[in-house]
């Protein structure tokens, strides 16, 4: 009985650390990046160019899609989403980082005049400088080099999102982040980068009377990125579909998502630390958007710019 005891007691001793060691942000990140690029080191200067259809949703009084384009070319000084759709009324969105600038186009450039989804990033244009946006289809995505990003992260534990349980990591940017919370959430079985979510609150001013500003409600707006169909391109490993939805909630609501679908991807650069240089792509069958009945320029102007600033 005595021998037995002994032998619980040391079984006991060996699996408790391990058992009890809790995921930090740094084991996160390390075990992130052996997933995406197979513990293969991402050469600074490689650069990717994403390409595929895009077709914007909305569920709302005007409920249907529009289909385009996007297209996502990024490197680690720069990167440029366009969300192309061309019609008379709303050509699309344009966000783009070169160095330290970050410019958010109009969505109606003769009006000058943006959509909701542009006024967001807009107002927190570190989504953009930061390269978080596109995940890691954006060669800027801050895990590679969060010691020459200085940002601040935190490990949440596992959380549920949409019903799924997943890693949740807080991201804090050395500057201008203001009061927009980032989330980062990643597959517990792969480690794979699979959502972000930005969520900021704006509080409402008061209004000519008492009874006028009790009416006022404060307002929450909210980007999620979701991001699936893994697949090895060269040797990173990266989504297939993507899909990014804002929302807007307060005294009324707004919705708008776009759905994307990957079609090719180009990576350019070095070859890993041997040098030497690449050029791989990778195309999927084309994209077929959901069925749902097409959208005229109209109704996307007054459901998608019914936020915008004109």
């Amino acid at each position: 009985m005595r021998i037995a005891v002994c032998v619980v007691s040391l079984a006991a001793t060996l699996v408790t650390p391990g058992a009890a060691q809790k995921m930090t942000p740094e084991a996160l990140v390390k075990l992130h990046l052996q997933a995406l690029t197979a513990a293969v080191p991402v050469p600074r200067e490689q650069r990717l160019d994403v390409k595929g259809a895009v077709s914007a949703v909305t569920p709302a009084r005007a409920a249907g899609l529009l289909p385009g384009t996007f297209r996502l070319p990024s490197g680690a000084t720069g990167a440029r989403l366009d969300l192309h759709f061309g019609t008379d009324l709303y050509e699309g969105e344009t966000f783009t980082v070169e160095g330290d600038k970050v410019d958010i186009a109009n969505a109606q450039p003769r009006t000058g005049s943006r959509s909701a989804v542009g006024n967001f990033v807009a107002r927190n244009r570190v989504i953009v400088a930061e390269g978080l946006m596109g995940g890691v289809l954006n060669a800027r995505w801050p895990l590679h080099d969060i010691a020459g990003r200085k940002a601040k992260l935190s490990y949440d534990g596992l959380k549920t999102l949409s019903g799924r349980e997943l890693h949740r990591m807080r991201y804090r940017a050395k500057d201008n982040q203001g009061n927009l919370d980032i989330e980062l959430y990643f597959d517990p079985a792969t480690y794979r980068h699979v959502a972000t979510v930005y969520a900021t609150s704006q509080s409402q001013q008061l209004a000519a009377t008492p009874e006028m500003s009790s009416q006022q409600a404060d307002q929450y707006f909210r980007i999620e990125e979701r991001f699936g169909r893994f697949e090895a391109v060269g040797d990173l490993t990266v989504p297939k579909s993507w899909s990014l939805r804002f929302e807007r909630t307060g005294n009324n609501a707004n919705e708008w998502k776009y759905d994307m679908a990957v079609q090719t991807i180009e990576v350019t650069g070095p070859q890993g630390p041997q040098g030497g240089s690449l050029t791989r792509a990778a195309s999927t069958p084309n994209f077929q958007p959901p069925t749902t009945k097409a959208i005229s320029s109209n109704d996307v102007l007054s459901e998608l710019m019914s936020e915008g600033v004109r």
